[in-house]
């Protein structure tokens, strides 16, 4: 479970480098530069890497890209990498340890 946890914590660095990225590229407007897609940073770092996944997706099944996916990668990018870390770090978190004691 270490892994996970090590997992949420890199994928919320991330949505913090991202969050700042969109404030500081948001040119004075602090609304807009939050509500930038993740489709629009993929589409920008590597669009072969976005149309390719897109053709692939439908190739498995037409329905799993327009609604699903499509809607999915209309969440904002830093939000969908808090949530994916959060998700990480809850399931990786430590139990609690539980000490049955008998007489």
């Amino acid at each position: 479970m270490p892994a996970l946890r090590f997992l949420g914590g890199l994928l919320l660095l991330i949505a913090v480098v991202i969050l700042v990225a969109d404030i500081t590229n948001a040119r004075g407007s602090l609304a807009s530069g939050l509500a930038v897609s993740t489709a629009k940073h993929w589409s920008s770092l590597a669009p072969a890497s976005l149309a390719s996944s897109q053709k692939s997706a439908q190739s498995v099944n037409a329905i799993l890209w327009d609604p699903i996916l499509k809607s999915l990668l209309a969440i904002p990018a830093w939000s969908l990498f808090a949530l994916l870390g959060s998700l990480f770090a809850y399931i990786g978190r430590r139990r609690r340890r539980v000490n049955i004691y008998t007489n």
